[in-house]
């Protein structure tokens, strides 16, 4: 498939989720509105857990590695059943689920009912949106419209980023304000207009994505990594330097098949420390004295926020193209389909 004849490719997308992309920043500016507008009160925590799952849990990762060198208090994100057990009353719980039915969030809100804890809800409906609109927890109740045609998280994270974004703002807890998100997301669709995303899929086409970042944008990374999993249906890893320099450097050659088919992405920013940017140029020049493949994107954005945006929106518009060189609907989810319905939960 030529990616550079869209009017080819577009009738593969049955879903929408080239347009839902192209809406990143709507998604990001409409649903902080909507958070921020929300019945939220003010509150004062000792210590922070978001339970959230998927792109829910995304977004709360991004936000942890931008603000984690200036919240004084403890942000953790949870992505599992129940609570830490050092939750208690002097805790925010923010159980974020786009769409309010996700199970594991909602053991969560019982666990953070049982010790005290304070509430806050972020979702599009479901059990968690009637909690909040029945005033049993305080919260956000978003209406994502037409900035996600596919109703599926997987090209959502704009809405669940903005929501949470615009939940925690209002809260008082994350000092980012609409103007900081609205000159960010025009830098951002800026750098868009000039990446080489198309380029970096046909590269990465037929092979195994290992993708390397850092601190501060460890949470970015994860999301980019979930993106290209979920969007274009490949296998995909990610690992955090400088800790990977203590795990794989010797696990490269073996077996052959990883030597051959695993291709390995660094994102590099200047926010990373300046050691981890050392290990980089070190272990690039390791991998291509073992002929390995790699490559090197270097974030353009001009501030964290931008850069922490940049990279995870980067690797959904790459997880797009290879689903599009591999002849592949990115929409439909049939695994993930049958996997809730064999829970008897619901799908989205």
């Amino acid at each position: 498939m030529d990616l550079d004849k869209p009017q080819d490719y577009q009738k593969l997308d049955s879903m929408g989720i080239e347009k839902a992309l192209t809406l990143f920043s709507e998604q990001i500016k409409e649903c902080y509105k909507q958070a921020y507008a929300s019945n939220i009160p003010q509150v004062s925590p000792k210590s922070i857990v978001v339970s959230g799952m998927g792109g829910s849990s995304n977004a709360a990762k991004i936000l942890q590695g931008l603000f984690e060198s200036e919240l004084s208090i403890p942000f953790e994100v949870f992505n599992d059943y129940g609570l830490p057990a050092w939750v208690n009353s002097d805790t925010l719980v923010v159980a974020n689920s786009y769409s309010g039915n996700t199970e594991e969030t909602l053991s969560a809100i019982d666990v953070a009912n049982k010790v005290g804890a304070k509430i806050l809800g972020v979702a599009t409906g479901g059990k968690t949106g009637e909690m909040v609109k029945n005033g049993l927890i305080a919260g956000a109740v978003i209406t994502p419209g037409e900035t996600n045609p596919s109703g599926f998280p997987k090209s959502g994270l704009g809405v669940s980023l903005g929501a949470l974004a615009g939940a925690l703002a209002k809260a008082g807890v994350l000092n980012i304000s609409e103007s900081d998100l609205d000159s960010s997301l025009s830098e951002l669709t800026e750098i868009r207009k000039n990446w080489n995303a198309k380029e970096i899929a046909k590269w990465l086409d037929g092979s195994l994505p290992v993708l390397f970042g850092g601190r501060p944008l460890l949470g970015s990374l994860n999301a980019g990594r979930n993106a290209m999993c979920e969007i274009s249906r490949n296998f995909t890893q990610f690992y955090d330097f400088p800790e990977v320099n203590h795990v794989l450097i010797e696990a490269t050659q073996k077996p052959e098949t990883a030597k051959k088919e695993n291709r390995y992405l660094f994102f590099k920013s200047k926010y990373n420390h300046t050691r981890v940017l050392t290990r980089y140029g070190i272990t690039e020049t390791m991998l291509n004295e073992q002929d390995i493949n790699f490559m090197e994107y270097e974030l353009r954005g001009s501030s964290k926020l931008v850069q922490a945006l940049e990279l995870p929106h980067l690797c959904a518009w790459v997880g797009f193209y290879l689903s599009i060189l591999q002849n592949t609907d990115p929409g439909p989810e049939p695994w993930i389909i049958k996997l809730k319905e064999s829970l008897a939960q619901p799908v989205h």
